[in-house]
């Protein structure tokens, strides 16, 4: 018989080596205590692995008398380094490197450094950094390595960052060579750093964008499953840039990721990314929760929570007594390990916190010290903005001005920042009472606010708004600004800034009516509410698809009433519905749910608002109705408490106020959606196509497309019938969706013929995407009789370089025809087939 080998647990590793030294057997203890590290750091238990590779490195004092090998030494280094030690991580890589001459310590020592922003030994080794670069005798792989050490080097010392602009001139000439030459993890690790190296020198997203795709694409595409966590962390800051909702998706397949997993560490990052995420949306108490979670991992661990995250929330609800307190805790913390930036977060929050509570003696005294540490530590942008502040304390708003308008001009802001120096620059034009230019940039900043997602932001728009009616003495709209203000402070639980409304509020009315009757209050509230529902109605009309219609909708309702869940049920012709579930995050997805289609079903029959109990919540079920009497919607509404009368019959009011623009989107729902499949129809996506086309011209980003036609359909028809096929086409189209990226676009060409467009996709990840949706196809249970398979042909702006849109479909059509005829069921790349 075969003896069976056993995989042993870390216990069982930690159980055999405590035996062995209590025998006196010090080096099989010795042993087994490396083999319990290693299995600890490969399985993300980092502090368990620091105890492990400590006893270890003790046993090897005891027993064997003489330095560890290098390879154990390079082991401690590691953990040490993921377990947050990085002081004394990058004191052991650089003994390593100062001993043995290995250019792994020496690539180690470089990314720690730049970790710890500590760049004197990189200022030392500069040149011998350069010197290695072009040394014939240093691979590729760790070349690589040092170019992006020397990148990070410069983009921090702000002295040469060209050489970025170098490292992507070089991989754009350079791409296909590297993808062969290295190992799959080390592409992915380079372009993943080109990506960061963009992001630190402020390079847009849409032109770093292509490379953490093509990132994202690899990793899925070889299951290297821990590089896209990072990944889909990366892929959430940028993100940041478009839509903050879009972001939080990314963010939360990172978590999942790490839970996975079972890596802790990142898990804790994870959540600490996604409380920030919550804090943008405006959901305050949520964004605590993730940061008492990430911050009880990180004590199980023996990891740092980056608490400075939690000072930023605090400070942006204005919180200062709970800021300030979090702040001492963190000083002499940070001190002690040596984490500059860290504490020079904390001194620069403190600092802020002193202008805001108009502190003038100390401001000014401190100012020198602070300026300095800000201009070393900070970038430009955090830099200016810190400057604003102080010039406001001091009334030298020409100067706030001055700074604010000059950022918002140049255009490589984060969404954050720009929406910090436009409250900065919208105070400053209403003290110097410069009505025009306010009208001009509080219209920019609302519509930044929604199209970014960045609705803890809202009640600034209202409160700015307000303040500015006020001034003119337009009071009503002054009241309603402050009202709507006022909600979504309480949200965000910003208590001073509720005090701040409820005064203004008072004041108003007191400028309104000097001796108010009842009549005048009852009409004063009518007028406001009425000047909120107009604004809740151009708000949706604002909307130009089915989707951004329902989220506006939702936006509307968590205005004026606390719900869990919102349901969309449209009839979308004689046989066709849609039902869409909208949280109240703005999350959107279609759905099929039977609580939910009973309820939908009541409200169609009864043409009325209905309430329905379930066991756990309310239901509200709001049918919308057509001049022709015909429900050509319904908005279900679910909540655990009762709803008042007093809301039921506001939300009823108002969904009949926006019966029109609902027709409008389902009209055009129906214009653009395929009705067997669910995909985009011709015409819209040759529409995107085109636009996609045109954004690959201006930034030169890369642009695949993939024409799909399913094989044998016509036998399928004949055989089976159509009914059949229709249900094969409605999978197959299904399958695909699920095959590809939430950016990616799926369409029906026609017949049998499906195309998807992937923006920011190169030709490799294109014909990688291509097989995943080959297999995908032939994975679809249909009928026992017969299999599922699909030619599929891919072209590609990146190695193709179309003149034209419609090239770039005949490429992809002549690649698919050769698939077809060449023995069908492959995956067929014009660029491969084009020599033939």
């Amino acid at each position: 018989m075969h003896s069976i080998k056993v995989k042993k647990s870390v216990e069982d590793y930690g159980v055999i080596a405590s035996q062995y030294e209590s025998e006196g057997q010090g080096r099989r203890a010795l042993a087994y205590r490396l083999l319990e590290a290693k299995k600890c750091y490969r399985e993300g238990l980092f502090s368990d692995a620091q105890l492990s590779i400590g006893k270890a490195l003790d046993l090897y004092k005891k027993y064997v008398n003489e330095e560890p090998p290098v390879c154990v030494q390079l082991l401690y280094g590691h953990i040490l380094e993921k377990n947050g030690n990085l002081k004394q991580a990058l004191t052991t890589f650089y003994e390593i490197y100062t001993k043995h001459n290995k250019i792994i310590a020496f690539i180690r020592t470089g990314y720690i450094s730049i970790n710890l922003r500590d760049l004197s030994l990189l200022k030392k080794y500069e040149s011998t950094c350069i010197e290695r670069i072009h040394s014939s005798s240093v691979s590729l792989q760790d070349k690589l390595h040092l170019q992006v050490i020397l990148g990070y080097f410069y983009s921090y010392t702000r002295r040469d960052t060209s050489i970025v602009n170098d490292m992507i001139q070089y991989h754009k000439n350079n791409n296909t060579k590297l993808r062969e030459k290295l190992k799959k993890i080390e592409y992915i690790r380079w372009i993943y750093n080109l990506h960061i190296l963009q992001l630190l020198n402020n390079f847009p997203w849409n032109e770093r964008c292509h490379l953490i795709f093509e990132a994202e694409s690899l990793a899925e595409q070889y299951e290297e499953t821990t590089m896209l966590m990072n990944i889909y962390n990366l892929i959430g800051i940028g993100l940041l840039e478009e839509n903050v909702i879009k972001a939080k998706d990314y963010m939360i397949k990172s978590k999942d990721l790490a839970i996975k997993l079972a890596n802790k560490h990142h898990e804790m990052n994870a959540n600490t990314n996604l409380f920030m995420f919550y804090q943008y949306l405006g959901e305050t108490s949520h964004a605590i929760k993730l940061a008492d979670r990430a911050k009880a991992i990180g004590e199980k661990i023996n990891s740092n929570f980056n608490e400075i995250n939690l000072v930023k929330l605090y400070y942006l609800i204005e919180d200062y007594d709970k800021a300030l307190k979090l702040i001492n805790e963190i000083k002499p913390k940070v001190r002690r390990i040596h984490l500059t930036m860290t504490r020079v977060d904390a001194l620069v929050f403190q600092y802020k916190i002193m202008l805001k509570q108009h502190d003038v003696k100390k401001a000014k005294r401190l100012w020198p010290f602070i300026e300095k540490m800000s201009k070393k530590h900070k970038n430009k942008a955090e830099h200016l903005l810190l400057q604003c502040q102080y010039y406001t304390l001091f009334n030298r708003y020409d100067k706030s001005i001055y700074i604010a308008k000059s950022c918002l001009e140049e255009g490589n802001l984060s969404v954050e920042e720009r929406l910090e120096f436009s409250i900065m620059l919208l105070e400053a034009l209403m003290k110097l009472n410069k009505d025009e230019a306010f009208t001009e940039y509080i219209q920019s900043f609302e519509e930044l606010v929604y199209n970014k997602g960045y609705f803890g932001y809202l009640g600034y728009v209202y409160y700015l708004k307000g303040l500015f009616y006020e001034k003119n003495e337009s009071y009503i709209q002054a009241r309603v600004h402050f009202i709507r203000a006022r909600s979504y402070f309480t949200k965000v639980n910003n208590q001073l800034k509720q005090k701040e409304m409820c005064h203004h509020i008072e004041s108003v009315d007191s400028a309104l009516l000097h001796s108010p009757s009842n009549r005048q209050v009852e009409m004063m509230n009518l007028l406001t509410k009425n000047e909120i529902i107009f604004d809740s109605m151009r708000l949706v009309h604002s909307a130009k698809t089915l989707e951004d219609v329902c989220k506006n909708i939702v936006k509307v309702l968590h205005e004026n009433i606390v719900f869990d869940h919102t349901y969309f049920h449209f009839r979308m012709g004689r046989l066709r519905t849609k039902t869409l579930h909208v949280s109240d995050k703005l999350q959107s997805k279609e759905i099929s749910n039977e609580k939910v289609d009973i309820a939908m079903k009541k409200v169609m029959e009864e043409k009325k608002v209905c309430h329905i109990q379930s066991d756990s919540s309310h239901l509200y079920g709001f049918p919308i109705i057509s001049d022709e009497n015909e429900v050509v919607c319904v908005v279900l509404i679910d909540n655990q408490n009762v709803l008042f009368g007093e809301y039921v019959y506001s939300v009823e009011q108002f969904l009949q106020m926006i019966t029109p623009k609902i027709e409008k989107v389902i009209m055009q729902e129906l214009v653009h959606v395929d009705h067997l499949t669910k995909l985009y129809n011709r015409n819209y996506f040759t529409k995107r196509l085109e636009e996609e086309f045109q954004k690959c011209v201006d930034y030169d980003s890369d642009l695949s497309f993939i024409m799909i036609d399913i094989d044998n359909f016509s036998y399928v028809n004949n055989q089976y019938g159509h009914a059949e096929g229709d249900r094969i086409l409605e999978q197959v189209a299904k399958g695909i969706q699920q095959s590809v990226r939430s950016g990616d676009i799926v369409g029906r060409y026609g017949g049998e013929e499906l195309i998807v467009i992937l923006p920011n996709t190169n030709a490799n990840i294109a014909k990688g995407v291509a097989n995943r949706i080959l297999s995908d196809i032939c994975n679809i249970h249909i009928n026992d009789m017969y299999q599922i398979t699909a030619s599929i042909g891919v072209s590609t702006v990146d190695k193709d370089s179309p003149m034209t849109v419609q090239e770039l479909i005949d490429k992809a059509d002549i690649a698919e025809r050769y698939a077809k005829e060449h023995g069908k069921n492959q995956v067929s790349c014009y660029w491969e087939i084009a020599g033939e």
